[in-house]
């Protein structure tokens, strides 16, 4: 699929118009009405579709019409995948957690995802910070647009992903946490204990993982706790 087709994919499902109504000299705020609350629900759904990170606000402030938007992430994806192979999830587990990790890979590739498998291949006693660390790293990257680790609890690795900077992981026992933690926090890194929930739990939360949209919160309120987030990372970006 195109840029321009998944671009419009995307904006129609925002804007709830028929795909055939769009194209690329529609003007957002004086043709499709836009309000700010919508053209940042847009420029989450936009970075989400594509895996580009996070756009800026001085790169957005020339983009006023369809045309425009599909010309900025046209340039960024190109950016993108001239440097990495963006793959949909990279996975990694421990010791405790690679009997779950090697189910978890094959169903998510029957699903259809590309899969980065970042190890371990047998349950040999290792460290599980090497392997937070790897699946961390490609999130930050850009190189996965979403990560999961599993060791046997799912905390141990949560505590070791979230040191990486930009990455948002928390651990689930359920759908609706995995369901909220993307809605809610924009979740990009998911954690699982393989001694606590089973193979088909374990699916029902990826799956909640990957098919949940962040939602910025009719206020935006969402995707300003989540800058928040960030500037705890980088106090020195605070105004």
């Amino acid at each position: 699929m195109s840029t321009e087709q998944r671009v419009i994919e995307v904006i129609a499902e925002v804007f709830e118009i028929p795909t055939e109504e769009l194209s690329a000299e529609l003007r957002f705020i004086d043709d499709l009405g836009a309000t700010s609350l919508d053209v940042v629900t847009l420029v989450w759904r936009i970075e989400e579709a594509f895996g580009l990170g996070e756009i800026e606000e001085s790169a957005l402030e020339s983009v006023h019409t369809l045309g425009d938007l599909i010309e900025l992430v046209d340039a960024r994806r190109g950016t993108v995948s001239e440097a990495i192979e963006v793959v949909d999830v990279a996975i990694a587990a421990d010791h405790a957690g690679v009997n779950l990790k090697a189910d978890l890979v094959e169903w998510l590739t029957a699903r259809g995802c590309e899969v980065r498998d970042l190890g371990p291949a047998d349950s040999q006693s290792v460290d599980y910070p090497d392997f937070a660390s790897r699946v961390a790293n490609q999130v930050k990257e850009k190189a996965a647009r979403k990560g999961i680790l599993v060791c046997g609890s799912g905390i141990g690795m949560s505590i070791a992903a979230n040191k990486v900077d930009g990455v948002r992981a928390a651990v689930v026992c359920n759908p609706l946490q995995a369901r909220l933690a993307r809605q809610h926090n924009n979740l990009n890194v998911l954690c699982l204990g393989e001694r606590l929930i089973g193979s088909d739990m374990a699916r029902e939360c990826v799956a909640a993982f990957l098919d949940t949209p962040f939602d910025p919160g009719d206020d935006g309120r969402h995707r300003r706790r989540v800058c928040r987030i960030h500037e705890l990372e980088h106090p020195e970006q605070r105004d």
